[in-house]
């Protein structure tokens, strides 16, 4: 096991160090007159202050005593707290910061206020200190003193951080978030969080002090859009009046220089809009949507103006929509809104293409056994039929996205990684990826057609290969996966048009996917067909509906965009059907007790059954390696000398394996047997998995109404022989008899 490495006494401050010295060296031209002061009178403290004020600031909390700044590498505090104070990065409570401080103290401080306050009030108080915190605080909250004065008079001294908007300022210039957390230097530094895989030389995110100035006040305006929800939620009648402000607030936000400001700006408008639509503050929602730039926030206006009756400007906003649509989810809705509302047909109105698509889905039938497991169903319906099949979704596309454009998106110069411990690159979401790169991209996308396309990956995947990223995951089949994508993937069409006029070659299928990918990644980095099938060198892509989906817009998007490239890219419902020959391992087990992880078997009983006939069975006494509880015994009739030569359950893994390769596990109350068996093979180093059945769960689900499904009870109710019950291979052939009624009854649905 490796060591991690022990920590400096000051490292915190040398984070803290390193972090101002990035912003001051990257972020000058940036910086507020209130950041540049804050930043010339911390270098003015002395060391022992300086690591003082960092402990704070790291620590949760605005308001601090005295007796709770103890660190051994800092010494006494109190000259250090007179030159913070003195230096305005401290003050005294005050009434700004009163909230922090009630939030901030213990119980026993607390009743020392209210014995301070004792002598000022005209009877004495209704609470003794045995009293809860809540309440003693609640009585505190009633009582008519002066806080500030006998806080003052406490023999702990409290003092409040200042200046925090100009040092959240700069935290916001390194992270590009509001972040005031810097445990990211300290995972650094032990060795669990990486830095330094990608580039080394980072650029500025901003240039300009407006731009970024803006940028902070968008970031901090989601923080305060949270905490306004929340307030709306305890205060509903107050929504109007605390919603109106924003707008103007709003207006007076530049719409932005450049497009991640764009971005930002539009879903502040958007959340705003949200807000004011769940208060049924119409108007209020109208005039936020209307602030925000394209979809979702178009498609909430459209349905307002219908809401409210104003079909003509319905009917214009939807048409301005169709005819320059900011997104394919956009037009989708669109589209199918216009028609169904305004079709000359109006007394027919047409199916959306979302139900329609869902509607006209091919049918597959599989096994009910895999009941909340649908894409493992349809994984093994087409395994059966000779297919590869993988879960791909959305990170093979992702996956496909980062590795082509690697160096573009995480090592080039001009990269948008604008610090160690960024893994995504800043433009990606903000619209600025392709513009800047427009030309390599689209001579990469080129390459996708070519003989050396899979050299290409391939060399891009072995360099990169585990380098942790916010883009895609790797895992041991990614390469399955990618190069028969590259190998099949169809030819488009030429990048002139239907026909290759000028001797071009066609590009591949893929390029359109991941110049969207490129263009617009926000839009088309999600909703991708849960399987990739293979088979015969033609690829196949299946987005999995089980009985009672949905399917959501932007996966229709990422389908039409699939076909409209030229793949065979389709939705299949499953229908959940018994299969009548299906094979099943009725097992039971009887352990030392009740926790599989810490627990052992101390007997098996399996019964291999198909067709409702009984093929072969299982049993044997296994030695648990520890004594097994009186009760147990009692309980089973399982004694420490009968398992004393039995064997252990590594001796008979592989045996038991075999036995169970192939069907279907079932138990009563199967989680049980499950969990226990699964740890067993777990301690083999075995992987364990199953399609599962429980009898428990079915007999309730098939025979409802009865007073108790334990296995004792449904044996009398429907004469079930159970001899010598707690004993693995009885009981497990009792549960074989339940089994039959559960598939008489399935086989009805």
């Amino acid at each position: 096991m490796a060591v991690r490495p022990e920590l400096d006494a000051r490292y915190y401050l040398q984070h803290f160090q390193e972090l101002l010295q990035f912003v001051k060296t990257h972020y000058g031209p940036c910086l507020t007159p209130s950041a540049s002061t804050w930043l010339a009178d911390f270098e003015q403290l002395s060391m022992p202050a300086q690591q003082l004020l960092v402990r704070m600031l790291n620590r949760k909390g605005r308001v601090f005593a005295d007796s709770e700044l103890y660190y051994a590498e800092i010494g006494p505090v109190a000259p250090l707290l007179s030159e913070l104070q003195h230096a305005g990065f401290l003050a005294a409570v005050t009434e700004d910061t009163l909230t922090d401080f009630w939030l901030r103290l213990t119980k026993d401080t607390l009743w020392q206020l209210l014995e301070l306050a004792q002598p000022q009030l005209a009877s004495p108080l209704d609470v003794k200190k045995s009293h809860t915190k809540p309440v003693l605080l609640r009585a505190a909250l009633a009582l008519p003193v002066d806080w500030l004065v006998l806080i003052a008079q406490l023999p702990q001294q409290y003092v409040a951080l200042q200046r925090l908007d100009a040092l959240n300022y700069l935290y916001f210039l390194y992270f590009g978030r509001v972040e005031s957390n810097l445990s990211l230097f300290t995972l650094r530094d032990l060795g669990i969080r990486q830095t330094g895989q990608f580039k080394q030389q980072f650029s500025p995110r901003f240039t300009e002090l407006a731009t970024a100035e803006l940028a902070f006040q968008l970031a901090q305006a989601k923080l305060v859009l949270a905490d306004l929800s929340k307030q709306l939620k305890q205060q509903p009648a107050d929504a109007e009046s605390l919603l109106t402000p924003w707008l103007e607030q709003v207006q007076l936000w530049p719409s932005g220089t450049t497009p991640e400001l764009v971005t930002k700006r539009s879903e502040r408008c958007y959340q705003l809009g949200k807000l004011a639509e769940q208060q049924k503050l119409l108007a209020l929602a109208q005039a936020f949507y209307q602030q925000s730039n394209g979809f979702p926030a178009s498609e909430r206006l459209v349905r307002l103006y219908w809401q409210q009756g104003d079909k003509t400007q319905c009917q214009q906003h939807l048409q301005q929509l169709l005819e320059d649509p900011s997104c394919d989810e956009e037009w989708l809705f669109a589209d199918d809104f216009y028609q169904r509302k305004f079709s000359a047909d109006n007394n027919s109105p047409r199916r959306s293409q979302l139900t329609q698509l869902l509607h006209a889905a091919p049918q597959i039938g599989v096994d009910e056994l895999y009941l909340g497991k649908a894409e493992a169903g349809l994984i093994a319906h087409y395994q059966a039929l000779g297919y590869r099949v993988f879960h791909s979704e959305n990170n093979l596309w992702l996956a496909l996205f980062g590795l082509w454009f690697w160096h573009e998106l995480f090592e080039h110069q001009d990269s948008a990684l604008h610090n160690p411990f960024e893994r995504r690159p800043r433009n990606l979401s903000a619209g600025g990826f392709y513009p800047q790169f427009q030309t390599t991209i689209e001579h990469k996308l080129t390459q996708l057609a070519t003989p050396n396309a899979a050299t290409i990956l391939l060399s891009a995947l072995t360099a990169h290969y585990g380098k942790a990223n916010s883009l895609f995951y790797w895992h041991s089949d990614l390469a399955e996966q990618l190069l028969p994508l590259l190998q099949y993937a169809p030819r488009g069409q030429y990048k002139n048009g239907e026909n290759d006029k000028s001797g071009e070659q066609a590009e591949s299928a893929l390029a359109p996917i991941l110049r969207a990918m490129a263009q617009d990644f926000n839009r088309h980095s999600s909703g991708y067909p849960d399987l990739l099938l293979i088979k015969e060198q033609q690829l196949q892509f299946i987005e999995v509906k089980a009985p009672g989906d949905k399917i959501q817009r932007h996966q229709l998007a990422r389908l039409l965009a699939l076909n409209n490239a030229g793949f065979n890219a389709r939705i299949e419902k499953l229908q959940w059907i018994v299969d009548p020959n299906r094979l099943y391992v009725v097992l039971d087990v009887e352990t030392t007790g009740g926790k599989a992880g810490t627990d052992r078997v101390i007997e098996i009983g399996a019964v291999k059954v198909q067709a409702g006939e009984v093929l072969d069975t299982f049993s044997t006494l296994l030695n648990p390696g520890r004594t097994i509880p009186s009760f147990i015994s009692r309980l089973t009739g399982i004694s420490n000398a009968m398992v004393a030569d039995a064997p252990t359950f590594a001796d008979i893994a592989d045996k038991l394996a075999e036995f169970l390769h192939g069907a279907v596990f079932v138990a009563h109350n199967a989680k049980f047997d499950y969990g226990f068996i699964r740890s067993e093979f777990a301690r083999c180093d075995i992987t364990f998995d199953m399609p599962q059945l429980c009898t428990v769960v079915n007999m309730r689900r098939y025979y409802p109404g009865l007073q108790s499904y334990s296995l004792g009870k449904l044996c009398e109710e429907f004469d079930i022989k159970l001899n010598n019950h707690h004993r693995a291979l009885a009981d497990a052939t009792a549960t074989v008899e339940l089994l039959k009624l559960i598939n008489a009854r399935r086989q009805l649905v």
